[in-house]
């Protein structure tokens, strides 16, 4: 099996790949990086540069045209495709925040669904895990280092920081800077324990979504 991910950055990717690793064993390998792509060298980054750097952008634009989404899926064994967005900018890509209450990351979440499926034409629905971080992935990577729901933090891109500082853990801001702070994701026990997914709701939505799906 396969698994096609299309999402803002490498640093998204990195996440994701701990923890479908550590919920279902399934190695880097088997990931395929369908938008940003990281196999393009600076050549080509100077004539497609949507390609290789991410944003809501690149998320929104491979949905509409859905070119490598087909192509991705017509090949056999490869079944399923992971979108990742984040919803600290959703404003700009025409989804309101709700009332910040004991619902908020929820029906945040579920709206920017809606708004994905809108961009694909309802299309590959049984095809797609849908991986919406609230309000950035960060805040799933906090749930590694605090006890505290994640999804309250106004900033969690900063408190991450903040933390891993206290704890004098350096990292840069790419694909093996998140690999690295994330690495406690890909171990299956650290799930089973019920950690990590019940200190943010946006994370355990997308590891059940995974759960289910794989």
């Amino acid at each position: 099996m396969k698994i096609g991910i299309i999402c803002e950055g490498h640093t998204d990717r990195a996440v994701i790949a701990n923890i479908l690793k550590g919920l279902k064993g399934i190695d880097s390998s088997q990931i395929v990086p369908l938008r940003p792509d990281n196999s393009k060298d600076e050549t080509d980054l100077s004539t497609n540069p949507i390609d290789s750097f991410g944003g809501w952008h690149a998320v929104k634009e491979e949905c509409e045209n859905r070119q490598k989404i087909s192509r991705f899926l017509s090949i056999e064994g490869q079944d399923i495709i992971i979108v990742q967005i984040d919803s600290a900018e959703s404003d700009d890509y025409e989804v309101s925040k709700p009332v910040k209450d004991n619902n908020y990351s929820t029906v945040l979440r579920q709206k920017i669904i809606e708004k994905i499926r809108a961009w694909l034409n309802n299309e590959f629905q049984d095809d797609l895990i849908y991986a919406v971080a609230i309000e950035e992935i960060e805040a799933w990577v906090l749930t590694i280092y605090d006890t505290k729901n994640s999804a309250n933090s106004a900033d969690p891109k900063a408190k991450l920081n903040r933390v891993l500082a206290g704890r004098r853990i350096k990292y840069n801001h790419d694909w093996e800077g998140f690999l690295s702070i994330s690495d406690q994701f890909s171990k299956r026990k650290n799930f089973t324990k019920g950690k990590y997914p019940n200190y943010n709701q946006s994370l355990a939505d997308f590891c059940q979504d995974v759960e289910d799906k794989l």
